[in-house]
């Protein structure tokens, strides 16, 4: 197994256990800045609803974990074009349409957020482009 396939399990593994705990997260005083900049971006807003949407949210990123995890499998072991596209186009799906609609409604932290962890997917992906070959 290559650096970047551990990598990229690694970082899966992260939203796995990050999306099965953000039920919990959102009523402990770490998610606290998160959520003072919501209310910012939607002063009319109710915390207990933005809680249980961010909570509810976190199934969804642990089986988003879950299908790319599997996915950087599936794309090391046979590594043509198609599978280094579709892990590119996985991750740039979610980081294009999520910040720009976290923008749209004025929730700047989602851009370093998305960013940063754009980065650290796309980068190594990048650098392994050469091996992902028609065979």
């Amino acid at each position: 197994m290559t650096f970047t396939e551990k990598w990229l399990k690694g970082i899966a593994i992260t939203h796995i256990i990050g999306g099965m705990l953000l039920p919990i997260m959102v009523f402990t005083p770490i998610a606290a800045p998160y959520f003072n900049q919501l209310l910012e971006a939607f002063p009319q807003g109710d915390l207990t609803s933005m809680k249980f949407l961010i909570g509810v949210f976190g199934p969804t990123v642990a089986s988003w974990g879950l299908l790319f995890y599997y996915g950087v499998g599936k794309a090391f072991q046979s590594k043509t074009p198609k599978d280094w596209w579709f892990l590119v186009f996985a991750i740039l799906a979610w980081v294009l349409l999520d910040t720009v609609y976290s923008l749209f409604f004025n929730v700047i932290s989602h851009l370093y957020i998305n960013g940063a962890i754009a980065l650290l997917l796309i980068t190594p992906l990048i650098f392994q482009k050469s091996k992902f070959s028609a065979q």
